[in-house]
């Protein structure tokens, strides 16, 4: 009787992950894939221990697939799980060239602490990042200005785009090309239509936003990987009401602000938290229009949450809730 043959073993990039079951992508077609039970076992804070952008090992045999290993990340952008599980991390990509923080200046209304929040997980992880403000077709233009120059000053590219007029498309079209880039926001700020723009192929579900709420309404319910035809690719992310950054020690928290990292060496002390100290560079540039105050108030609010979650002198207490009604 001949034994049958050993399974083979190849790498894989993880395209989509759902539950206990992703697809890779292998030998260019997108195939399902089981988790193996260690993995979760090794998983320690982590949600789930694979995420859209990983190099895994997979093991197959016909038809059957399976994930035996993730290999070493270049880099994981992650947020902190709401509720009772605040303590585990919610890996959202790997392994990505940017981040594209997409904003709405339209409906719903533009989030500076959501931004801000993304914007310092970025920095955290290391991960180059872009704003872009959607929807500026909706938008007052000295309040589109008055945004832009907030993160401009922060040393953060900015672009203004609508993909209904197609204004701006063509440098978001540059800033994608070649790149594996996530796009991350608020639901509703228009992830979806921006990607059908870019690439008509991808024919993604959208839906309007509610004007009554002022708010969006989910059509992505999973990250998924794209490839573009211009090159590179797009992980598109569900649309979030709430982002929790994780691991971020209160401390160090202000050298993940640009604009404060340069002021924070004029500063008395040399650990300043720019909050209440004396002879602080920081509250002396907020106050006389040097740091943009939605900005300072970001700063303040997350340095306040960190510090209840990781220890300091901030209330020890959980906030709950959407970010987006934090609002410029």
């Amino acid at each position: 009787m001949e034994s049958s043959p050993a399974p083979r073993s190849t790498t894989a990039l993880v395209v989509r992950v759902d539950a206990r079951q992703c697809e890779v992508l292998l030998d260019g077609e997108m195939r399902a894939a089981l988790l193996r039970g260690r993995l979760f076992e090794e998983r320690g804070t982590d949600k789930s221990p694979v995420a859209v952008g990983d190099q895994v090992t997979i093991s197959y045999e016909n038809d059957d697939i399976a994930i035996d290993a993730v290999q070493e990340r270049r880099n994981t952008f992650a947020r902190r799980v709401a509720g009772e599980d605040y303590d585990l991390r919610q890996v959202l990509a790997t392994n990505v060239d940017q981040v594209v923080v997409v904003n709405s200046v339209g409906v719903p209304p533009f989030s500076s602490i959501v931004a801000d929040r993304i914007l310092t997980t970025c920095s955290f992880a290391g991960i180059p990042a872009v704003v872009v403000l959607n929807k500026i077709d909706k938008s007052k233009p000295r309040k589109l200005e008055r945004i832009s120059e907030s993160y401009r000053s922060a040393e953060v590219q900015v672009l203004q785009t609508s993909a209904i007029t197609g204004d701006g498309m063509d440098d978001l079209l540059e800033v994608l090309r070649d790149k594996t880039s996530v796009l991350y926001g608020l639901s509703g700020v228009g992830k979806s239509t921006l990607m059908n723009y870019i690439d008509p192929e991808l024919k993604l579900e959208t839906r309007e936003t509610s004007n009554s709420l002022m708010s969006g309404r989910h059509t992505t319910t999973h990250s998924r990987w794209f490839p573009l035809a211009i090159g590179g690719a797009v992980i598109d992310t569900p649309g979030v009401r709430k982002f929790r950054p994780f691991g971020i020690p209160p401390h160090e928290l202000r050298l993940h602000f640009a604009e404060m990292r340069e002021l924070g060496g004029e500063c008395r002390f040399p650990a300043c938290l720019h909050r209440d100290e004396p002879d602080c560079a920081v509250i002396a540039a907020h106050e006389n229009g040097g740091v943009a105050k939605s900005r300072y108030r970001s700063y303040l609010e997350l340095l306040e949450e960190l510090e209840s979650v990781y220890g300091g002198t901030g209330r020890n207490e959980i906030k709950d809730g959407p970010d987006h009604k934090a609002r410029r």
